[in-house]
């Protein structure tokens, strides 16, 4: 039944890894709620979709607010949006580049983690996921911007776990290595090779490498668990 399902809220859930998350959770029985810039093409009656400009507060509050009122909760959030930069130049002088991916991989992600936070606690249970990238533990030349944007959230992450441990919500970070998505494949053969090189783990995540992390990390056995960055495919 609908009301037995567990409630869960994905970002990103247009193409790529947020897609295939949504799709994975749905069949496990969770009632997903994914947003995104553009629309979906996932159907499903226990999947809903809004399309959704996360920089803006009004809208991220009215969603947030809409999920509440339909189901009463909010039991995980993984952040999956990010604004990644179609080249990664090294030395920075787009002010307007800068701006739009700390706006969307830090700030947007801050204040939707914000909103849905609020709900969580009135519950007294929660799981937050932020999902991050290997560029912040390889420290490639070139990727400063994003990598930065992405430590940037995690430290965030951090702290706020420490905030939110007494109320039972729990706030991690997962890095994954190489997933076979059009961002990812974008970044073109010279970068993908020289990051492959150093990685422990030297071929594309399977998706259920990442999901397995992701459901241990939802059980209420975890919630010892918080304030961790798990890096997936490599060792930092």
């Amino acid at each position: 039944m609908q009301k037995d399902r567990r409630i869960l809220l994905i970002t990103g859930t247009s193409s790529g890894l947020g897609k295939d998350l949504s799709k994975y959770f749905l069949r496990k029985n969770y009632i997903v709620l994914g947003c995104s810039r553009g629309k979906s093409k996932i159907s499903s009656k226990f999947y809903k979709h809004r399309v959704l400009n996360l920089n803006d507060e009004t809208e991220v509050k009215k969603w947030v607010n809409d999920v509440y009122v339909k189901y009463k909760k909010i039991d995980y959030l993984i952040n999956n949006a990010a604004l990644i930069p179609a080249s990664f130049p090294s030395i920075l002088n787009d002010k307007d580049l800068i701006t739009r991916v700390f706006e969307t991989n830090v700030i947007s992600q801050i204040s939707i983690i914000n909103e849905i936070a609020i709900k969580m606690v009135k519950k007294k249970f929660g799981r937050i996921i932020n999902l991050s990238s290997m560029s912040v533990g390889l420290l490639e030349e070139g990727t400063s911007l994003y990598s930065s944007s992405k430590n940037s959230l995690d430290t965030y992450s951090k702290i706020l776990s420490k905030e939110l441990a007494k109320v039972n919500i729990t706030c991690n970070t997962i890095a994954p290595s190489m997933y076979n998505t059009k961002s990812f494949r974008a970044l073109g053969e010279t970068v993908i090779n020289s990051s492959k090189k150093k990685l422990q783990i030297q071929r594309e995540l399977k998706l259920e490498e990442i999901t397995n992390v992701i459901e241990f990390l939802f059980k209420k056995e975890s919630g010892v668990i918080t304030g961790q960055t798990i890096y997936l495919g490599l060792t930092v």
